[in-house]
């Protein structure tokens, strides 16, 4: 599994805590660092503290060693009343030798050990020889002299055991250079000029070489006054209020010193001969001594107070630090909590709604703030939510619309189910009246024929006429019966022709009922209703003759004489009356394939609703499925919830829909 795929199973909040374990690591390194240092800082702050002990215990013996030196100088030259002073210095240089030891073994160090043997040895050896009176002034004097130099190293080693000759701050390490490394050998310079001055007057006496021996040291006194001085000047430099702690007592030193020094070559260097006395001599040099040590204890003290208040500070600063870091850390993990929640919650919050959108409940509400990437993830779905909104409600509008046409559809097509199937039968009642015509049109034809033959054979019989005159009244007789047999004929025709134009005028209601289907029908039954009229006018005309001739057959058989003369009419009437028959006989034959025509065409009209009433049923139960499918989409829909003034703007369904218009308005003009 690779760092991205494990990135992608984690949560956000997940996400943050790494980043913040990551901020938190990056930020523990340089704090780290910083305790480190710190530590090591106040770490040399406390050893430096520590330190300034052994140091000032370091700097008692070489002070004692040095006041020994001189007192032994005085003893060792016959200087009455200083063995006392002597012995009481020789035990108090024992103690610090012994407090020294003691100190020096704790450090557990085997270099300053060393180096502390020597001197400690050399001290023993030492006091027993003054003690004892077995060493002469010069070796005394050299054997001090060759100690302290011992004891310095030893301070050295104390100084870099811990830290003193390497303090960061430059205040306190001028002050340390000036008061426990310049000042100690400033210290015992002097003693040897105490010690060196303090033998030639016991003696009263002095070589060149030994006067020259001590300006020698006298010069170096000065030196070492300037060195320190420079040394202290600077830490008062860096930090003014040593003057104020030190100053005085430095001062003080630096001028007894100086006076010191004078002394030694006013009296012992220039002078001619040494009368003055070696006790005030000791005691002025001592004086002096003990002034700089005292600017060295005063020196320690403030040390002592900065090196103190540096490891406060450190250790101020140190826990500032650490609280200061921790509060950032509690500050940066308050901004990162505020700053997941305010992407997680948006976050959770788009989630649900969008959960509530995929269960199509669309009335969440959105809270819109800030430009931030969440916000803009919000404003997007609120979008998506309200297009949504729009489409459902667009979408059930529709539906409900969809619902009323195939509703309007299904009762349109039921009507016009029903209407087909009322004209198709009232296409059947047609097409059974047109049989009927059919026959009678039929037997019409047939009397027109037989009529025509009668009216050939009445030809015939009137050719004839005038020669068969005696069988006139016959004949005539044969007539009468044949006109009033015509008469009957002719009345049925007349009663067909009336028939024929009630069925023509049914044909013609029919038609036009039919409408644009029946145009051409109507129009077959216009010229069937005319044939009708001049068939039902010709046989009038025919009665109306026939008539003529049944009253002339009459008058035929009163007026016998005039029989040639009305045969001669009758045979005119008679040729009429064939081309009068010819007509009927052609107007039947017309009237006949009209009929024809008519019925082929209710024939067709017939089959034609037979196919609109399958299609109206095919029509019926398409509009069913759509009406089926229209309830189906408006129930899938449904699932979506939306607010009440959402759901109202949805697309109002139409009073009627167009087919139902187009229903009602045919309809309308059928009555």
């Amino acid at each position: 599994m690779n760092v991205q795929s494990w990135l992608d199973r984690l949560l956000l909040w997940q996400k943050f805590i790494v980043l913040s374990l990551i901020a938190l690591l990056l930020a523990s390194i340089p704090t780290a660092l910083y305790l480190r240092e710190a530590d090591k800082a106040l770490d040399a702050a406390e050893r430096e503290t520590a330190g300034l002990a052994p140091s000032t215990a370091i700097l008692k013996v070489i002070q004692t060693t040095q006041q020994h030196r001189g007192l032994a100088a005085l003893v060792l030259g016959g200087v009455a009343g200083a063995q006392e002073k002597r012995d009481a210095k020789q035990r108090e240089t024992d103690e610090a030798y012994e407090k020294m030891d003691a100190i020096i073994r704790s450090f557990n160090n085997k270099a300053i050990e060393q180096a502390w043997e020597a001197p400690r040895r050399d001290w023993a050896t030492l006091r027993g020889q003054v003690t004892s009176r077995s060493i002469s002034v010069p070796d005394s004097y050299a054997a001090h002299t060759a100690l302290v130099p011992k004891l310095l190293v030893v301070n050295d080693l104390i100084g870099d055991l811990f830290g003193l000759s390497l303090d960061p701050d430059l205040a306190s390490y001028q002050l340390i250079q000036a008061m426990y490394y310049q000042l100690p050998y400033l210290t015992e310079e002097t003693g040897k000029m105490r010690a060196k001055g303090a033998g030639m007057l016991a003696k009263q006496e002095a070589s060149l070489e030994d006067r020259m021996a001590l300006a020698a040291i006298a010069a170096r006194v000065n030196d070492r006054i300037v060195q320190t001085a420079t040394a202290f000047n600077k830490s008062v430099a860096a930090d003014p209020s040593i003057k104020d702690k030190v100053g005085a007592q430095w001062q003080e030193a630096q001028e007894l010193t100086l006076k010191t020094m004078q002394l030694a070559t006013d009296q012992i260097v220039r002078a001619e001969t040494l009368s003055y006395p070696g006790t005030d001599y000791v005691a002025a040099t001592t004086k002096a001594i003990d002034a700089q040590f005292t600017a060295n204890q005063a020196a320690s003290k403030e040390l002592e107070s900065m090196l103190k208040e540096k490891v406060a500070s450190l250790r101020s600063t140190r826990w500032t630090m650490i609280a200061a870091m921790l509060g950032l850390i509690v500050l940066a993990g308050l901004v990162a909590r505020l700053i997941a929640r305010s992407v997680s919650v948006p976050l959770e919050h788009a989630v649900q709604i969008s959960q509530r959108i995929a269960q199509g409940d669309l009335t969440a509400s959105f809270t819109l703030e800030g430009r931030s990437e969440t916000a803009q993830l919000m404003r997007a779905l609120k979008e998506m939510n309200d297009s949504l909104v729009n489409i459902v409600g667009s979408v059930r509008g529709s539906i409900d619309t969809i619902g009323f046409a195939s509703n309007d559809i299904a009762s349109g097509n039921s009507d016009l189910s029903s209407r087909t199937e009322a004209q198709a039968s009232n296409l059947e009642e047609t097409a059974a009246s047109m049989e009927q015509i059919t026959s009678t049109v039929r037997q019409s034809a047939d009397n027109a024929r037989q009529a025509d033959e009668l009216v050939s054979s009445a030809t015939a019989v009137a050719s004839k006429g005038g020669q068969v005159v005696e069988q006139v009244v016959q004949t005539m007789g044969a007539i009468n019966d044949s006109s009033r047999k015509i008469v009957d004929i002719i009345g049925v025709i007349d009663g067909i022709a009336f028939q024929t134009n009630i069925l023509a005028l049914n044909a013609a209601v029919e038609a036009a009922r039919a409408g644009e289907q029946g145009r051409g029908f109507a129009v077959v039954a216009s010229e069937v209703r005319n044939l009708a009229q001049r068939s039902a006018s010709a046989a009038r005309e025919i009665k109306d003759l026939i008539s003529d001739s049944v009253q002339k057959v009459d008058a035929g058989n009163v007026l016998a004489a005039d029989a040639g003369k009305a045969m001669g009419e009758v045979v005119d009437s008679v040729r009429r009356i064939t081309t009068i028959m010819s007509d009927i006989v052609h107007a039947a034959q017309e009237q006949s394939a009209g009929i024809e025509q008519v019925n082929q065409a209710i024939t067709q009209i017939d089959e034609m609703t037979q196919q609109n009433a399958a299609l109206v049923e095919q029509a019926a139960a398409a509009s069913e499925s759509l009406r089926q499918q229209a309830g189906a989409l408006s129930e899938a829909v449904a699932v979506f919830t939306l607010h009440e003034h959402d759901a109202t703007r949805a697309v109002p369904a139409p009073a009627h829909s167009p087919a139902r218009q187009l229903l009602l308005s045919k309809r309308a003009r059928t009555v």
